[in-house]
């Protein structure tokens, strides 16, 4: 059996040691991350965690050698191109902190588009020569105007989701373009016994509150349904009892002291169309009563205009 190396064994134990210690523990990608970006990156949070870029198998081997209880749960997502966080800060906080320096930059070919990248129409920088046959090549319509290369017209060059060739990576970069979003992505975090996965860590505050107020709301909807009984629609479902009660009455003519007013509107709305009617009946009597003579005159026109229709017939007939 080959012993391994002793520089090997001595790592194990430190990491070991450190993460016994320390109370939040993070297993962060840097995954194509370059080390001017890292550097920066490590910069900019230096004295509020600890980040150190290792071999995942040595990792591994720590996490299952430390005594803490359920760490060894992130032995799986100790994979690939990987860097451990040790921090007294909350496993959200280093996730928060860790989005917030994320910066965009340059492709280099081969990533995945996050979005379409779209080149506008405008003038360049640079004068007529190869650079126009490295435009038309990409695929981006190209011309020369007033001694220099303008791009003609909107044009997608990558869709989303789509990987970003080493061509069309050049291109984005003489343009000035920065497609790609880099930082620090973080795999996984330990504290208090839990294990954090990064989909856990990523919920907003705001996202929980509107969960909760939506579960709240569907379940009021379901209690409401259901007359089941709970302080949180008591006035929902009294007012809902109240409604009935009234259109109950109203249907049975059961008057009470709180719905005799609903009965004196309807009976006024009711005498006034009575009114209405009877005073419509009476002006045409009296209409009819002041010209008796034009209604005789209307009616001897009326058989008038009859036997005149019929001797019009007779003719035609001989």
């Amino acid at each position: 059996m080959i012993e391994p190396a002793q520089w090997k064994v001595d790592k194990v134990n430190a990491l070991t040691e450190e993460l016994n210690e320390s109370p939040v523990s993070a297993v962060i990608s840097i995954k194509g991350l370059r080390n001017k970006e890292f550097q920066k990156i490590r910069s900019d949070i230096r004295g509020k965690v600890k980040i150190e870029v290792l071999r995942a198998r040595l990792l591994r081997l720590a996490l299952q050698k430390s005594n803490k209880k359920n760490i060894a749960g992130m032995t799986e997502h100790a994979t690939g191109q990987i860097a451990l966080i040790t921090t007294s800060e909350t496993p959200k906080t280093v996730y928060d902190m860790l989005v917030s320096k994320r910066t965009k930059a340059a492709a280099r070919g081969g990533e995945i588009a996050e979005e379409d990248i779209i080149i506008e129409p405008k003038e360049t920088s640079f004068p007529p020569g190869p650079m126009i046959s490295v435009f038309q090549k990409a695929g981006i319509p190209a011309g020369i105007e007033k001694g220099k290369i303008v791009i003609k017209s909107e044009v997608t060059l990558v869709k989303k989701g789509e990987v970003i060739s080493k061509e069309k990576a050049q291109v984005l970069e003489k343009l000035e373009i920065l497609p790609v979003t880099v930082g620090l992505e973080m795999i996984a975090a330990y504290s208090d016994r839990l294990v954090y996965s990064r989909d856990a860590l990523s919920i907003t505050i705001e996202q929980i509150v509107s969960d909760m107020a939506g579960a709240f709301l569907k379940a009021k909807a379901l209690a409401l349904k259901a007359d089941f009984l709970v302080p949180e629609i008591m006035p929902e479902l009294l007012s809902k009892a109240y409604l009935q009660a009234q259109g109950l009455a109203l249907a049975a003519n059961f008057v009470d002291e709180k719905n005799i007013d609903i009965f004196i509107r309807k009976a006024v709305i009711n005498a006034t169309t009575l009114n209405s009617l009877i005073n419509k009946d009476l002006n045409n009597e009296n209409i009819e009563n002041e010209n008796p003579e034009e209604s005789q005159t209307e009616d001897k026109k009326d058989e008038g205009s009859g036997d005149d229709a019929a001797a019009g017939l007779g003719s035609l007939f001989g």
